[in-house]
């Protein structure tokens, strides 16, 4: 099966093979898709994979075809964006012309250090710099499960990859921390990066930055097999808080999902605010809460 990596900062994921339809979804610089199909009405369309086993179409001038050994980034170079997003410049300088902006979770191949500066080669072959600031190299497992390269605890393809390890307290706190610095980022259906969140989208780059990729869409989520039902009294911070009801083109049950912050508040992505945080016993919330859920074995 044939591999890309995406050469852009941001590239939008499609319901259909043309630039109008719905965004379901997105995906980000540096990280590898499996090409399921081409379309056949329209040309410079690729039907994608994501590492969540999310399916749509993207633009083929904005991704990178891998050969069967390549890989992207290089093994031991692995290096991602931490910061909400990194200016990849031209020279090590903070004066210097940016080549792209890489958005937090985006991966990089680092070639070499210089100062505190992190040099770069992008999938389309361009070489940058970044502030050693905005990258780590903390939390990133990268393995291969499957066709599809991988970062964290992901089930793909029917295999799981390495499992990834933390005391619960610290993963409730990385999760807290993780969520606060996306407070303020704008409410975009679709989004999944610091440009622009859903609710889905929001609670799964949460969840990816501390280590777990979670499914796609909220009613996924609800349903992923590593998660237990919690009552409203058990509440803990990093809980999943599902709702109802609301408009929904594709008429699901669950139609916005939340992350507990404590007990009595909880953080999302909500049309029309933002990430921002609310109080658990908002009438309107309260009234239709469906569930709450809790990610197991950590």
């Amino acid at each position: 099966m044939s591999r890309a990596v995406v050469a852009h900062n941001v590239v939008k994921m499609h319901a259909q093979p043309i630039g109008d339809s719905e965004q379901v979804s997105q995906t980000i610089l540096g990280h590898t898709l499996l090409v399921r199909d081409r379309a056949q009405t329209a040309e410079g369309w690729l039907l994608v994979q994501t590492d969540d086993e999310y399916e749509g179409w993207v633009r083929s001038a904005q991704v990178s075809m891998l050969n069967e050994a390549e890989e992207y980034p290089c093994v031991g170079s692995v290096y991602r964006v931490n910061a909400l997003w990194a200016f990849v410049r031209e020279e090590p300088e903070p004066t210097a012309p940016h080549i792209t902006i890489a958005p937090m979770g985006a991966w990089l191949e680092g070639t070499r250090w210089q100062g505190d500066w992190l040099g770069v080669r992008l999938p389309d072959g361009r070489e940058g710099w970044l502030e050693a600031r905005e990258v780590t190299s903390q939390w990133v497992v990268v393995t291969k499960v499957g066709a599809l390269r991988v970062e964290g605890v992901v089930v793909s393809q029917g295999q799981q990859a390495h499992a990834y390890a933390v005391p619960r307290v610290g993963w409730q706190n990385a999760l807290v921390y993780t969520a606060k610095r996306l407070l303020g980022v704008p409410y975009l259906w679709g989004g999944s990066t610091p440009f622009g969140l859903d609710c889905s989208g929001f609670v799964q780059l949460v969840y990816r930055l501390c280590g777990l990729v979670l499914p796609r869409d909220a009613d996924l989520q609800a349903g992923f097999e590593r998660t237990a039902e919690v009552s409203l009294t058990d509440i803990q911070p990093g809980d999943l808080i599902f709702f109802e009801g609301g408009a929904d083109p594709h008429q699901r049950t669950i139609t916005h999902v939340g992350m507990a912050m404590d007990q009595e508040h909880f953080i999302h992505s909500a049309g029309g605010v933002g990430v921002n945080i609310t109080r658990i016993d908002n009438g309107y919330y309260r009234s239709i809460l469906w569930g709450i859920r809790r990610v197991t074995d950590v």
